[in-house]
């Protein structure tokens, strides 16, 4: 049976849309059964292959009817159309979510076959409707499904030209239709893997990405609440003057909101403590939105608790090659440092003053004693010993309250010192407490050893270098002075045989308030301060300190010094 050209006319470009309505984004992009999961996602894809195909045969129904309605009397038409009606409508009504996912492929194979029914016959024009199950078994089936659904194609289009013994011509439009078939299908099949390898792939990425940005996520949680932590106000500026960030010590200190941070706070700026309040347009926050940069600008703040605070701010500039550039405020809080400060001050003023008055007294005594002409040799010079040692402590004192109240004081000038008559004048004062320590002192000093430097200065490194060799020294035990002068240095050296330091401990003696292990052991009482005073007042002369020690053996003090030059020489 054969159809009339109106006919064929109109089923071919039915296919024609049917291929195109196949193989485009939205049909091969459709909902997947193993993508779209949970109730409803399998049934809706089946829905949408079933209802397009079930669709575009009851438009060539409709075709029919009004072209060529004696088609209906042949009962293989009949028989496709009724089949495909029925799959339709078993398409919606079934469950397909509760069913296995194999059970799906009972609808394009049964409408391969309800096609095949169709086509017998009719020169095939009917066979372009293959294009829907074999799309659907290439986008959602494997491999071997596919090939079982071409083998039916083939089968069916053999069976078609065994019944109808067809020529040479319609055999070759029989292989045409079924190689076209075999490369769409093939096309899609391909097409779908390499999507779906794709969306894996997405899948991974947007996972990687997940975690990346939950890392990120964590780490600016992290990163605000050690912020929030800091007891150091903290406000990020962008380059246009807005608030990016505030930590809670910044927020707290200035009492601003949270969620109006332009806005100035409840506390106050002051240039000075209870003087006149700053400018608005000069408070450190407008500055530095104006994009100053400043380093340690004091100003007391006036908080809305009615507290005082010193505030020591300064701005850095932060640069990123991924960000905007933006300024960084900084406000430490320094009220603590500044009463610490002025209560070390008063401290200072307080022991000096009390310690005026007894030193004055010694001195004065000390003084009235040597005006009488009847004193013995030794006691006179014992006498000039507490008076000399009472003289320099009040010296002393008068540079701790100098340093203490801040007062400047120009360069001491180098000027020239007998380095051997210095110590000697100090062995002189503490010859007696080495003998009551049963230490022994030993003077092997040059004659002369003139230096460039501040022979009261040098008078107390070498007191405290004496005083601690003699007192960390065992009974029996001696202390040697002995010196060597070169043209350019004058080299000192004070050798004990104490308890020595430790190793370990070496490196560390010049710290404040540190004491070697070997000294808490001994009970000897000692601030830990000694050392990094000598140093100190070695080096403000232009010298250098070195020591050398050995646990039980004792310790060397090497003091170098730079040896006056002459300048009459010629």
């Amino acid at each position: 049976m054969t159809d009339s050209p109106t006919l064929r006319s109109a089923v071919d470009k039915l296919g024609v849309m049917a291929v195109r309505r196949s193989t485009s984004p939205a049909s091969a992009d459709g909902a997947r059964d193993d993508d779209v999961g949970g109730l409803g996602g399998r049934t809706r894809s089946v829905w949408l292959h079933q209802l397009i195909l079930g669709a575009s045969v009851m438009i060539t129904v409709l075709l029919v009817q009004v072209i060529e309605p004696a088609l209906f009397a042949y009962w293989p038409f009949s028989a496709g159309v009724g089949v495909v009606i029925a799959l339709t409508a078993v398409a919606i009504v079934v469950p397909w979510h509760r069913l296995p996912r194999a059970a799906v492929s009972v609808i394009p194979f049964g409408d391969i076959v309800a096609i095949g029914l169709m086509s017998i016959g009719t020169d095939l024009r009917f066979g372009f409707f293959w294009v829907f199950p074999i799309m659907w078994i290439a986008t959602h089936f494997t491999l071997v499904a596919l090939v079982s659904a071409l083998g039916a194609v083939g089968v069916i289009i053999l069976l078609d030209a065994t019944l109808n013994a067809t020529g040479p011509s319609s055999a070759l439009r029989f292989l045409v239709v079924l190689l076209s078939l075999t490369f769409i299908a093939i096309t899609t099949y391909l097409s779908t893997r390499q999507t779906r390898a794709f969306k894996q792939l997405l899948r991974r990425q947007a996972k990687r990405l997940q975690g990346t940005l939950q890392r990120v996520s964590g780490q600016e949680r992290r990163v605000s609440q050690m912020l929030n932590g800091l007891d150091t106000g903290i406000a990020r500026l962008s380059a246009d003057g807005e608030v990016l960030a505030l930590n809670d010590t910044y927020v707290s200190l200035y009492g601003i909101e949270r969620d109006e941070p332009q806005r100035p706070g409840g506390a106050i700026e002051y240039a000075t403590l209870r003087g006149e309040p700053v400018p608005d347009n000069e408070r450190l926050f407008a500055r530095a939105a104006r994009g100053e940069q400043f380093a340690d600008e004091r100003v007391w703040l006036f908080d809305t608790r009615g507290e005082w605070h010193a505030l020591s701010v300064s701005t850095r500039r932060l640069i990123s090659s991924d960000e905007p550039e933006s300024t960084l405020l900084i406000v430490h809080d320094v009220t603590a440092l500044i009463e610490s400060e002025r209560a070390r001050e008063r401290l200072a003023a307080t022991v000096s003053h009390e310690l005026r008055n007894p030193l004055t007294a010694i001195i004065g005594h000390a003084d009235l004693v040597l005006d009488r002409t009847d004193l013995a040799p030794k006691v006179r010079e014992e006498l000039e010993v507490i008076a000399a040692a009472g003289e320099r402590m009040q010296k002393l004192i008068s540079e701790i309250l100098a340093t203490s109240r801040g007062v400047f004081r120009e360069p001491t000038i180098p000027v020239a010192a007998d380095a051997s008559r210095i110590i000697s004048s100090s062995l002189t004062s503490f010859r007696p407490a080495a003998a009551a320590r049963r230490v022994s002192v030993i003077d092997e000093l040059p004659p002369t050893a003139a230096v460039a430097g501040d022979g009261f200065r040098l008078r107390q490194a070498f007191d405290n270098i004496l005083s601690n060799a003699i007192k960390y020294t065992p009974s029996g035990g001696s202390v040697r002075v002995s010196g060597e002068v070169s043209p350019d240095d004058v080299i000192l050296r004070f050798t004990d045989t104490g308890i020595g330091i430790h190793s370990d401990d070496l490196d560390r003696v010049f710290d404040p308030y540190f004491r070697a292990r070997t000294a808490r052991e001994s009970g000897t009482p000692g601030t830990g301060l000694g050392m990094g005073i000598i140093r100190g007042i070695v080096e403000d002369q232009g010298g250098s300190l070195f020591l050398e020690s050995e646990l039980g053996v004792g310790t060397t003090v090497t003091v170098v010094l730079p040896a006056l030059i002459d300048d009459s020489t010629p």
